[in-house]
């Protein structure tokens, strides 16, 4: 073709993304945000504090907000591949993965947060973890893809440690 892209969107070794797509990739990544943060605060007050926090030596009500955060990740993540599915995104189910390992513990990261600040992350976080690994899963080759998203995460993981 005249672009340098075949007929199957692959150029370079790369799987071509359109602007459209990025767009509705970072679109379903806000959105994910605010379902998981809603999703948070709900599990949080009405099923952990509710249930565990009635007792004092109770490790969990302590770690509550990072509990709630981490269910609503997983349901997120369901949410989410079947979001990316839909939008006929290339290798779902890694993007999906790398997400959860680099979102893993966002719950204790905004717990001191107050709630927009905390909204805020969720979203932001969310709609850059999902575009840039939607980016990075686009080599036409297995191995290169998962190297360069194993180094993305642990980079990620790192970061907070600073």
């Amino acid at each position: 073709m005249a672009n340098g892209t075949d007929k199957t969107g692959i150029r370079g070794g790369l799987i071509e993304m359109s602007q459209r797509q990025v767009v509705q990739i970072v679109l379903l990544g806000l959105g994910l945000g605010v379902v998981a943060w809603v999703l948070s605060e709900l599990v949080r007050r009405v099923i952990l504090v509710p249930l565990f926090c009635g007792d004092p030596a109770s490790g969990v009500c302590v770690n509550a907000p990072d509990f709630a955060a981490n269910i609503a990740l997983i349901i997120a993540a369901v949410a989410g591949l079947m979001g990316l599915v839909r939008l006929s995104v290339y290798r779902p189910l890694l993007i999906i993965l790398a997400v959860l390992v680099s979102l893993w513990g966002l719950g204790a990261w905004t717990a001191s947060l107050g709630w927009y600040e905390s909204l805020a992350w969720f979203v932001i976080l969310y709609a850059l973890c999902y575009i840039a690994f939607a980016w990075l899963v686009r080599p036409q080759s297995f191995v290169p893809t998962v190297v360069s998203l194993v180094v993305a995460v642990i980079l990620i993981r790192w970061l907070p440690l600073l």
